[in-house]
């Protein structure tokens, strides 16, 4: 309803704290009346009011402070009791808004209880505030219907649009001044107050009806906002569960309490009535839990009897916990493996009191932590089993401070935590305000017990200090640190007079500080080229240089360099002089670079790719009196002075001397001019001398191998100084250096590559072709053998199978694997697979013993866990679920064994007996693959000790097997491995012919027989069929029952399972198709094919189409076969078998996303990567991709290139570190004072030492400006601008730019995290936030490439369970390519300007640009800034939200000239055709789309979302 404009008005004080406080008062303003003073403490309110010119106050008792009075006192969604006097402030009356349908509801949070209580209907009542709390009269009620799913977060919705539905109502009396009072029967009044909960704390009680329990779980499902009262549970042993969702389960019956079903992620349980299924389970920190790990069928849960749980201190918890963050423990991390408790001593000293000495340990953490303000946790006697056994303790202080009055007030917040017990266990579950980001980490105590479930205690008892810390999350020497300051500050407490001076630097930091900067060590201070010449003496004939089709050797390249050195010192070029060196990507560049450092000049890059005004501004600012160049290319040059040398034409440089030229330049001569991008958008010329360089080359001497034989491939332009290493540091080590042109630099592949480098070795596996009795029973396995040994195959796998004719004839690997041995001379004999818990480890040990001799050391063994339960009756006590740890101990027994350690085994009596197994085999160690069909979980354990793997292809796609590789690969190097070292074996279905249709005729009919005896593949692929109907209530393809398939759907379900087979699981077709599945295999790391042959074809075809076999094994190991004319980075890394490639993170993700170049990545030994931060992301896919050693090299221009390096080791941080300073470097983080900040504190990054530059060419003021005098030592430290941060192992890390952090809101938001949290989306390659201005805010705004569309509403969705709502981007696009300055870091400038619309739209008929749909679009459009508007798109998930409700309401009725449209209608029908047909109905078109009801889980759910962010969220919109 809408309120009448009154032309005298009235005056209203409104108090309130969420969007439908804007909302109300929108409609007082709009009909005219006057808001004296907002009284709210949300920023949102606050801005709203604000934007008005409306007084804003903070407090109610400030109105009265204000003298403010007005006509009515209006409180709208407003939970603080308001005192009398303030409520007298309103001349005429104070009247108050509640969500519940009075007297019957009185009180808080009453839709919850309305639903926990089985109400059916609900409401809303506007009333006055007078006598008790929610007792006085009436002025408007608006009743609602309460849905069968109905939630407390829906219904919530509901009463937020009948508020404002209803407000027109109150809003109309208070216009005519004449209230329509309706008094209470008070005798009706229920009251629920702020600390009453739910019965048990929400534990479930199984022994009640499942409608009750449904009804518990939706009435405490507040969705993502605020939970006043508790979460819905599951007791379980010695913990308790929080509960997702609940659905009650028809049609089924099990006792009360008795678990039905279990799966990873469900729960089905009986009641008293129906079961029921529970889903989302965590634990009350919110971690995902899996019930199967816990809970079997038929399982008892017997529930909880708590006692009462006094909640009243909550509130306060909840503000100190919102008010202050935790104390930063700044060198914690995710837990890495188990608990590992452990502590170091912390020496107090003589008659301090426990509580000085807990207060000084709390502010020396708080210093530590780099805050003023913040929470530790303070132990406390747990109260309740659902409380914590901590309290927040909040600590304050700055450095002015006076230090005893720190303590002083640190203790009494000691003495008033320590009584008040522990929180709400599941408090930060319910306020998404707080989350897990707010749980301390770092906690005291007054006992010598730590709290557990913390990365670190304080413990302070009898008069001893401890620092107990969990070494899983907080490694000893940050640790160590951390008890450092500890006791630095106790001991300087006595004397402090300020809290600066507890904080001073203990002296042991200041030298450790000192020894992670003693970099010094002896260089020769060579000039660049004379280094080179120094390399042309030692190898004159080695080729120096390789572009496209030419080669230079290096007496070549020195001789040509020569020539030009002595006509440019003909030319009159005096040492040190800047000379433009304007050239392709060719032997030319290099020849004109070691030139001009041979004459003595300073060559300065002009990259003819560069803008011309660019290359105008470097000739004219460097006044370079000379510029190489080429005929070619000079005539592009903008207008200059200077004189143009022109390498190719140049009549002089044919007789000029080839000798080297007398040296002019030193140390202290430019050697380079190198321009970078300048704050005020002139680029500014870096001044590196010869000095510099050479200091340098001395660190990467020390940072990257550099054997005889190295090949380096250079990409980078002469205009980013990393060139230089590429360039010049390597021709001064003797590389081959292959010098990509300007076009192929780029071009990371030139199309797919027939055959790559890889290697793919061949193996024949047996499983179970049956030829009746007899010696032709095993002639296959004889025969094939003999055939592979004679072909370059490396291996014959036999398998083990017990009691069917399904693999029949292999009993025992050991067996068959004897009869190969016989007849072979090179295979490697395996079993494939051993089913270890199915015999004695040492008689394994033994048999295969046997036959490592017969080979002389050549067998291998996949272990597998067995599959089949009646085959355990050889060894009953390994029967499933027992299986899979017998495997594993059966591997460690049978290694130890192999290598000849004494092994114990018990005998009948108890007693242990130590066996040695005989005979000794010839191999050291026993090759063991772990056999797994798929189970990640078992591809990670096999990492994890050290095995190889057997897998394959049934029901696991070819990129499914890739995505367990890296969990194999990381799993690896975890356990200290490298992965290089290891083989995954991939078995495949093999049968190849002349042509795919041939082979389809015969593998068809033995294939499917295969299929019918295998009942699990043939379920998985029934499950996928689609024809098939799956049965009702069946979530599992194993769970299925196919006695009632009929022979024709079962033969149908089998011709589609050997289709899938033939097209994507096997090895079939032709030799052409052979070598491509070969390829595929390769690029995800596959390292062998096993071809299983024996599976129903006749022996003598099977003999046949080995020779097939042997050919894709011969042709996909001959080497790549590369176009004459591909030059490509994948095809140069391949031609030339380059060894080192350097780039940027960018580069890196174009060739990492490429399938050639990931390939080619596989054979570079060394990767440096730097110029951009490292995302952890991108390491762990270049690790998958390449076994290269990988460095992370960090350095602006003005400190030479690089400053620090660091190797690389795994992806798990978000950016990987950069290390430690190179040769004679300094690294300082200093504060905004230019003091050292403590290790783990964020600062400044400055660096000093003999990498130094001299400055900007020109730029005295600027100079002076950023190269300042070094306060800790000897030169000239440069500020980088960039933040960084020392880890306790003396590692730095960048933090971003001190520039780069954007403001969202009013929160600091650091991108990169952001970023890697996009990155690590399914299926993003790189990822990329900025932020874009739009709708008058900024915003955040994603950029993504990837292997498909990423949908926006999905990736924020994601990103919103590990982002503040304030880092989820409002825009997200999907680009084909991140654009790239030419030095190939990401241009953030050049990022497209994002629209905000779904990834991608299906083809539909664009929105009617006139009826009711057109008018609703254009209000949508105007009002979110979109275009496309299309029927099915929602409003609120679009943007909209509340206040953009009450504005679309107002507009669509102007422009429709309709008044029945309700404001709740549009929360009703939030999607255009929903909204339009409910318009159309109403009015009596019947042309109209037909309106569709949501259901209040889709849609009241989503507008309830969109309509409370604003107010719930503390940033604010």
């Amino acid at each position: 309803m809408t309120a009448t404009f009154s032309p005298q008005g009235f005056s209203a004080l409104l108090i309130g704290d969420e969007s439908l406080t804007i909302a109300c008062g929108d409609m007082m303003l709009s009909g005219g009346h006057r808001l004296e003073a907002v009284i709210t403490g949300d920023a949102t309110v606050r801005g709203w009011a604000e934007g008005k010119g409306i007084t804003v106050l903070a407090q109610p008792r400030d109105a009265i402070g204000a003298s403010l009075h007005a006509d009515w006192l209006l409180s709208i969604a407003n939970l603080r009791m308001i005192p009398d006097d303030v409520l007298a402030l309103g001349r005429k009356g104070a009247i108050n808004f509640h969500d519940g349908p009075l007297p019957a509801y009185a009180g808080l949070n009453t839709p919850a209880w309305a639903i926990i209580n089985g109400e059916t209907t609900h409401g809303v009542s506007w009333h006055m505030m007078e006598g008790g709390v929610d007792e006085g009269d009436l002025l408007a009620q608006q009743m609602i219907d309460i849905a069968p799913q109905e939630t407390a977060f829906s219904l919530n919705s509901k009463c937020y649009a009948a508020g404002m539905e209803s407000f027109g109502t109150v809003l109309s009396q208070l216009e005519a001044d004449t209230l329509e009072r309706r008094p209470q029967d008070l005798s009706e009044r229920s009251y629920f107050a702020r600390d009453e909960r739910p019965e048990n704390m929400g534990v479930l009680d199984f022994h009640k009806p499942a409608s009750k329990l449904d009804a518990l779980v939706r009435g405490l499902d507040f969705g993502s906002y605020w939970n006043p009262l508790t979460t819905a549970k599951l007791a379980v042993p010695h913990a308790f569960w929080r509960i997702g969702s609940l659905e009650v389960v028809t049609g089924e019956t099990a006792d009360a309490g008795q678990v039905l079903r279990v799966g990873k992620d469900s729960l089905v349980i009986g009641t008293e009535s129906d079961p029921v299924m529970l889903r989302g389970l965590t634990d009350l920190d919110g971690t995902d839990i899996d019930p199967s790990v816990v809970f079997s069928a038929g399982d008892e849960i017997a529930g909880a009897d708590l006692p009462a749980f006094n909640v009243s201190s909550e509130p306060r918890w909840r503000r100190r916990l919102s008010a202050a963050g935790p104390v930063d423990l700044v060198f914690s991390h995710a837990a890495i493996g188990d608990t590992d408790m452990q502590s170091v001593n912390v020496p107090v000293p003589a008659q301090m009191s426990a509580s000085d000495l807990a207060a000084v340990a709390a502010l020396s953490l708080l210093g530590s932590g780099d805050s003023t303000d913040g929470c530790i946790a303070l132990a406390t006697t747990q109260i309740h089993p659902l409380a914590t056994d901590w309290g927040p303790l909040r600590v304050t202080a700055v450095g002015k401070d006076s230090a005893k009055a720190s303590v002083a007030r640190i203790t009494k917040n000691v003495s008033d935590a320590k009584d008040a017990g522990g929180i709400a266990r599941d408090l930060m579950l319910r306020d998404p305000d707080l989350g897990k980001g707010h749980v301390p980490q770092i906690g005291l105590s007054f006992t010598s017990t730590p709290i557990m479930s913390l990365a670190a205690t304080v413990c302070v008892s009898d008069g001893v200090a401890a620092l107990h810390f969990d070494a899983s999350r907080l490694d000893a020497p940050s640790a160590g640190l951390l008890a450092a300051r500890i006791e630095a500050a106790l001991n300087l407490f006595s004397d402090a007079r300020t809290c600066d001076d507890l904080w001073a630097m203990p002296q042991s930091e200041l030298q450790l500080l000192r020894d992670w900067n003693a970099t010094d060590r002896a260089y020769d201070a060579t000039p660049i080229h004379a280094a080179f010449e120094a390399q042309v003496a030692r190898t004159p004939d080695a080729d120096a240089l390789v572009c496209e089709g030419k080669t230079l050797s290096y007496a070549a390249l020195n001789a040509a360099a020569n020539r030009l050195a002595h006509v440019l010192r003909g030319a009159g070029l005096a040492p040190g002089t800047p000379v433009g060196l304007y050239m392709a990507r060719g032997v030319d560049l290099l020849t004109g670079a070691l030139g001009i450092l041979k004459a003595g000049g300073a060559y300065v890059p002009l990259d003819p790719g560069y803008p011309a005004d660019r290359i105008a501004h470097y000739i004219s600012d460097s006044a370079a009196p000379l510029i190489v160049s080429h005929s070619t290319l000079a005539a592009n040059l903008p207008d200059h002075s200077a004189q143009v040398i022109e390498i190719d034409t140049q009549p002089d440089l044919g007789q000029a001397s080839p000798d080297n030229p007398e040296p002019r330049a030193t140390a202290d001569d430019l050697a380079y001019l190198i321009y970078t991008s300048g704050s005020t958008g002139t680029p500014k010329g870096v001044m590196v001398s010869h000095g510099n360089v050479a200091n340098f080359f001395a660190g990467m001497d020390d940072r990257i191998d550099h054997e005889a034989g190295a090949v380096w491939l250079a990409v980078t332009s002469l205009s980013f100084d990393i060139s230089v290493l590429e360039l010049f540091w390597t021709l001064a080590r003797g590389f081959k250096l292959v010098l990509a042109g300007d076009e192929s630099r780029t071009l990371v592949s030139n199309g797919p590559i027939a055959v790559s480098d890889a290697k793919m070795d061949f193996n024949l596996m047996y499983w179970g072709n049956d030829d009746g009795v007899g010696p032709k029973k095993y002639e296959l396995l004889l025969e094939g053998a003999k055939f592979a040994d004679a072909n370059g195959f490396n291996a014959v796998w036999t398998p083990e199978r017990h009691f069917h004719a399904f693999g029949g004839p292999y009993p025992n690997p050991s067996v068959t694997g004897a009869a190969v041995a016989a007849v072979t001379q090179n295979l490697a004999v395996r079993a494939g697979s051993c089913v270890a818990p199915l015999h004695h480890p040492a008689r394994i040990a033994e048999e295969w013993a046997v036959i490592d001799n017969l080979t002389n050391g050549r067998v291998g063994l996949a272990i597998a866990s067995g599959w089949q339960p009646d085959d355990f009756v050889l060894r009953p006590e390994n029967t499933p679920p027992a299986n899979k740890p017998a495997m594993y101990a059966a591997i460690d027994q049978l290694r130890s064994l192999w290598q000849g350690d004494a092994v114990e085994f018990p005998k009948a009596d108890g007693s242990m007996h130590a066996v040695v197994t005989q005979p000794r085999p010839v191999s050291k160690k026993l090759p063991i693959w772990v056999t797994t069909a798929g189970n990640p979980q078992t591809w990670k354990e096999a990492g994890e000790i050290g095995a190889n793997v057997l897998t394959h292809l049934l029901g696991q796609s070819i990129q499914e097997v890739g995505d367990k590789i890296k969990i194999y690969h990381q799993a690896l190097r975890e356990a200290g491995h490298d992965p290089a070292d290891f083989t995954i074996t991939l078995m495949l279905h093999s049968y190849l012919a002349d042509t795919r249709e041939a082979a389809e005729e015969v593998a068809r009919g033995p294939m499917k027989d295969y299929l019918r005896s295998a009942a699990a593949l043939i379920k998985q692929y029934a499950w996928a069929f689609p024809a098939f109907k799956r049965p009702e209530g069946t979530s599992n393809a194993f769970d299925l029952d196919l006695e009632g398939v009929s022979d024709e759907e079962l033969d149908a379900i089998l011709e589609f399972a050997f289709q899938r087979y033939f097209n994507d699981s096997g090895m079939f077709g032709t030799v052409a198709d052979g070598v491509a599945r070969v390829e595929a295999l390769k690029q995800i790391g596959v390292t062998e094919v096993a071809c299983l042959i024996d599976y129903g074809i006749d022996p003598a075809l099977v003999m046949e189409g080995l020779k097939p076999l042997a050919e894709v094994h011969k042709l996909s190991n001959q080497g790549a076969a590369l176009a004459d004319d591909d030059f490509s980075l994948a095809a140069q890394i391949i031609r030339h078998k380059v060894t080192h490639l350097q780039c940027t993170p960018s580069m890196a993700q174009m060739l990492v996303t490429n399938d050639e170049a990931r390939m080619a990545l596989g054979q570079v030994s060394h990767l440096m990567v730097g110029g951009e931060a490292l995302p952890g992301s991108l390491v762990t896919a270049l690790q998958s991709a390449t076994r290269a050693s990988l460095q992370n090299m960090y350095g602006p221009t003005e400190t030479t290139i690089w400053s620090t390096t660091h190797k690389v080791t795994d992806g798990t941080a978000a950016t990987a570190p950069v290390g430690t300073p190179i040769a004679n470097t300094e690294v300082f983080i200093l504060d905004d004072n230019m003091g050292l900040q403590p290790v783990g504190q964020e600062g400044h990054l400055w660096i000093g030492g003999d990498g130094v530059t001299q400055g900007y060419w020109q730029r005295d003021v600027l100079t002076a400006e950023r190269f300042v005098d070094n306060p800790f030592g000897s030169g000239k430290i440069y500020a980088t601008g960039d933040l960084a941060v020392w880890d306790a192992q003396g590692c730095l890390h960048f933090a971003g730019r001190a520039d780069a952090q954007v403001k969202i809101r009013g929160h600091r938001i650091e991108l990169g995290e952001i970023e890697a949290r996009l990155a690590e989306l399914p299926g993003v390659t790189q990822a990329v936030v900025s932020t874009v201005e739009a709708q008058g805010s900024t915003h955040l705004a994603g950029y993504v490439t990837a292997t498909h569309e990423i949908d926006p509403d999905t990736a924020r969705a994601a990103l919103a369970k590990v982002l503040p709502d304030i880092m989820v981007p409002s825009y997200l696009m999907t680009l084909d390519a991140m654009p790239l300055t030419p030095n190939k870091k990401i241009d953030r400038k050049a990022l497209p300007m994002p629209e905000r619309r779904r990834a991608s739209r299906a083809q539909a008929p664009a929105t009617p640009q006139s009826g009711t749909q057109g008018v609703i679009a254009q209000v949508w459009s105007t009002l979110l800034g979109l275009s496309d508007i299309r029927g099915e798109d929602n409003f609120f998930a679009l943007g909209g939200h509340s206040l953009l409700a009450v504005q679309a309401h107002r507009d669509i009725k102007a422009a429709l000239g309709t008044d029945s449209l309700s404001i709740t209608d549009i929360f009703r029908f939030p999607t255009l055709d929903g909204l339009a047909g409910h318009i159309d109905k109403a009015s009596g078109n019947q042309t109209a789309t037909a309106a569709t009801t949501p259901e209040p889980a889709k849609s009241e759910t989503i507008s309830k979302r969109r309509a409370m962010r604003a107010g719930r969220s503390k940033a604010g919109t």
